[in-house]
């Protein structure tokens, strides 16, 4: 816990002061974030999101805040969870489920697996891959399959494979 940890007897006057955030400009905002926090506040124009980060710093130091052995796994969790999102099928999307495209008079069909999708015996992580595959350009992959509208300008001089 950091020296400027709150004791419990002292969280009526954190409420007030955070009560009062809405009151102050945005350089009042930083000079109490450097007068509280000891740091100076980000670089962030908005007073409203510097209020409502300012009202967290605030409540984390007072409560002591994520141990490091916490704040450690919850920070593996999170580029887990970065890394393997990067890797999944749009949450839309079932394993199983069957995306076709006919392109260029050929009908070509797409398996969405765990993994990623299934194109002609190949596994691709991601369906941008499959249609550049396809195509031998690139594409959106949502986009050629049908997963998204497209816009009136990215159809412009784009081939439709018809």
């Amino acid at each position: 816990m950091d020296a400027k940890a709150t004791q419990p007897d002292q969280i009526p006057s954190l409420d007030r002061l955070i009560g009062r955030l809405h009151c102050l400009t945005l350089k009042e905002l930083r000079d109490l974030w450097r007068d509280e926090l000891g740091s100076e506040a980000p670089p962030i124009r908005s007073p409203d999101f510097i209020r409502r980060l300012l009202a967290w710093r605030l409540q984390e130091r007072a409560s002591g805040g994520l141990d490091r052995h916490v704040a450690r796994q919850l920070s593996d969790l999170g580029r887990a969870y970065a890394k393997d999102a990067r890797r999944t099928p749009s949450p839309k999307l079932k394993p199983g489920t069957v995306l076709g495209r006919r392109w260029k008079g050929i009908r070509h069909d797409v398996t969405v697996t765990r993994e990623g999708y299934l194109y002609d015996g190949d596994n691709f992580a991601y369906l941008s891959e499959v249609a550049r595959h396809i195509t031998g350009t690139r594409w959106n992959g949502p986009r050629f399959f049908g997963l998204r509208r497209p816009t009136s300008d990215s159809m412009r001089g784009a081939p439709n494979g018809e």
